[in-house]
């Protein structure tokens, strides 16, 4: 009888100093997923402003009515997205504080974009605003 509880006992150490073991290497793990997770983020971000620079450029040279429609993917962690005066700007919370991606342009933009994740329609369209060309970028 004694036999059995000696065993059960020796059994659950080594399951103990087994997970003691795996600890670090279970918290190294998650650490590298989370920040793969970011860097993910950062480069979705940087192909979404890309594209709707890309596409703003295109628009702006055809002048008005020019219009193109895009659907980009917008990352989780989304701060604030921002169309400006000659830029185009996504916010995201990584690597412990903020990262802008911007892109500025030679004419004026003007617009909305989505501030949270997931894919939107993105339209880009040359307009006239008191006789210059701006392009106007909304997403749905």
């Amino acid at each position: 009888m004694e036999r059995r509880g000696q065993s059960g006992l020796e059994y659950m150490m080594i399951v103990i100093i087994a997970m003691l073991l795996m600890t670090p290497a279970i918290q190294k793990g998650t650490t590298l997923l989370s920040d793969m997770k970011m860097e993910i983020n950062v480069m979705q971000a940087k192909n979404t402003i890309n594209s709707i620079s890309d596409a703003a450029e295109s628009v702006f040279a055809q002048g008005e009515p020019a219009k193109i429609t895009i659907r980009s993917k917008f990352p989780e962690n989304i701060n604030q997205s921002v169309v400006g005066q000659r830029e185009v700007m996504i916010r995201l919370n990584s690597y412990g504080g903020m990262t802008d991606i911007v892109n500025h342009f030679e004419f004026n933009v003007t617009g909305t974009l989505p501030q949270h994740n997931g894919y939107y329609d993105i339209t880009i369209q040359a307009i006239k605003i008191l006789g210059v060309t701006w392009v106007n970028i909304t997403g749905e």
